[in-house]
C-alpha cells in the first residue's frame, strides 16, 4: 500500500474540495428541518462529473479506481455538509454501480449508465424487508417465472431515495426452498404497474436523504431485467456489500475532517475564565480524540481501497471500515456538541445535525453489532 497520491488523484480530490464548498451553502437548514432532497444539487454533482468518475472509460466514465473515488467522495462530504445528499452520491457509487458494471449486459449497461451518470436516473438498492433487516436472508419478496417475464410480489421497506428513484435494483427470490441461494437480482423501473412508494418518512437524521418503502404487487417485469443469472443474487449481495460496507461512508469521513477543523476553529475563538477555551485541557483532549478517530479511519479506508484495486476480497476489511467509521462519526459528532456548549445543542447553529445523521451509519448497512458479528467470525472465532 502506497498512500503518497499522485498528482492526479491530489488534483481530483482538489477540485472536488473545492466545488463542494461554493456550490452547497444555501437553504440546508431549512431542507433538513422539511425533510427536502436537493434535486438542484443532485444535477450540480451529475453536471460536475463527480457520478461517472467510477465508471470506466469505455462507457463515458472517467475510469477512477476504488482508491482515486474514495477521495473524490472523502473531499465532497468535507466540502458539502449536506449529509444526505453526499450519502446519496455514495449509495449510487458503491450500491448500484458495482453490482451493474460485473454481471450488467452489455445491453443494460448502455442504457442505464448515460442516465445514472447524468443524474437523469436516480436508483435505489431494495434488499430491507419488514421482517428481514440485519438478517437479509430472510427475505419474501418472490419474483415468480412468468414465461418472459417474471411476476413479483413483496414489499421493500427503509429504503433510502426509494421516493424519488426511478430505478431499483431488487433483491428478491426466485426459489422459495433454495435458501440463499434461491435469490436473484433485477432491475426494475419504479414506474412498472404494480409498484407502489410510501411517501417519505420522518426520520431522526439525514432528512434530506428520502427514505421509504416499496410494495409489488402482481408486478410483471421483463426477464431481461433480471441482473445476472437466476439464483447469483446471493453472490452479487456478498460482492454488493463490501463496495457499500467498505466505502460508503467515505463521505461521512470528509464530514469528519469538516467537524473536526470547525471544532478547532471554535475551541480558538471562544473565551471562559480570561482565556479561549482550547486551552483547557478537557477540550484539547476531546480534539486530540476526534483528531485520532478520522486519521485511524482514514487508514482503514485508504487500504480497503488499496486491497479492492489489488483484486484482493475484503469482507474483513470492509466490516471494519464500516463499524470504525459509523461509531468514530457517533462519537466525534458527539464530542463536538460538547466542544461548543449550548451552541452545539441548539439547531439553528447546525452542529447538532452531524449527530442525528451520524446515528442512522450505525444502522445501515450492517448495524454495528451484525459488523462486530462478522469481524469475529472472519477473524477466526
Amino acid at each position: 500500500m502506497d498512500f503518497n497520491f499522485t498528482t492526479e488523484q491530489n488534483e481530483i480530490r482538489s477540485k472536488v474540495l473545492d466545488f463542494a464548498r461554493n456550490q452547497f451553502l444555501d437553504n440546508l437548514a431549512d431542507n433538513d428541518r422539511d425533510s427536502v432532497f436537493d434535486h438542484e444539487g443532485w444535477k450540480r454533482v451529475a453536471d460536475f462529473g463527480l457520478l461517472k468518475g467510477f465508471v470506466p472509460k469505455d462507457y463515458g466514465g472517467d475510469g477512477w479506481d476504488a482508491l482515486t473515488t474514495v477521495l473524490a467522495l472523502e473531499a465532497f462530504g468535507e466540502g458539502c455538509r449536506d449529509n444526505g445528499l453526499g450519502l446519496a452520491v455514495s449509495s449510487l457509487v458503491w450500491t448500484i454501480l458495482p453490482p451493474l458494471l460485473a454481471l450488467g449486459t452489455e445491453e443494460q449497461k448502455r442504457h442505464y449508465l448515460p442516465k445514472l451518470m447524468s443524474g437523469e436516473c436516480i436508483a435505489a438498492d431494495g434488499i430491507t424487508e419488514p421482517q428481514a433487516g440485519s438478517d437479509a436472508m430472510a427475505m419474501q419478496t418472490f419474483a415468480e417465472r412468468d414465461g418472459d417475464h417474471y411476476r413479483i410480489t413483496g414489499e421493500k421497506c427503509c429504503i433510502g431515495t426509494a421516493p424519488i428513484a426511478d430505478l431499483l435494483l431488487l433483491f428478491a427470490r426466485t426459489d422459495m426452498d433454495s435458501g440463499p441461494w434461491g435469490i436473484s437480482a433485477f432491475l426494475v423501473d419504479t414506474n412498472t404497474d404494480g409498484i407502489s412508494r410510501s411517501p417519505n418518512r420522518e426520520k431522526m437524521g439525514l432528512r434530506t436523504l428520502p427514505t421509504g418503502d416499496i410494495t409489488f404487487k402482481d408486478c410483471l417485469v421483463p426477464a431481461s431485467s433480471r441482473l445476472g443469472d437466476e439464483g447469483a443474487g446471493m453472490s452479487l449481495f456478498n460482492e454488493g456489500m463490501e463496495w457499500e460496507r467498505g466505502f460508503i461512508l467515505a463521505s461521512q469521513l470528509g464530514a469528519m475532517a469538516r467537524q473536526l477543523d470547525d471544532c478547532i476553529e471554535f475551541s480558538k475563538q471562544r473565551e471562559q475564565f480570561g482565556q479561549p477555551i482550547a486551552m483547557f485541557q478537557s477540550i484539547s483532549h476531546r480534539i486530540a480524540e476526534m483528531c485520532l478517530r478520522l486519521e485511524t479511519c482514514r487508514l482503514l479506508l485508504y487500504k480497503a481501497a488499496c486491497l479492492k484495486d489489488k483484486g484482493a476480497s475484503i469482507p474483513l476489511e470492509a466490516s471494519m471500515c464500516k463499524l470504525a467509521i459509523s461509531e468514530a462519526f457517533a462519537a466525534s459528532s458527539l464530542d463536538a456538541i460538547r466542544i461548543h456548549g449550548a451552541k452545539g445543542y441548539f439547531s439553528e447553529h447546525q452542529i447538532e445535525r452531524n449527530l442525528r445523521d451520524a446515528t442512522g451509519s450505525l444502522i445501515y448497512g450492517g448495524t454495528s453489532d451484525i459488523q462486530r458479528n462478522l469481524i469475529a467470525r472472519l477473524s477466526g472465532l
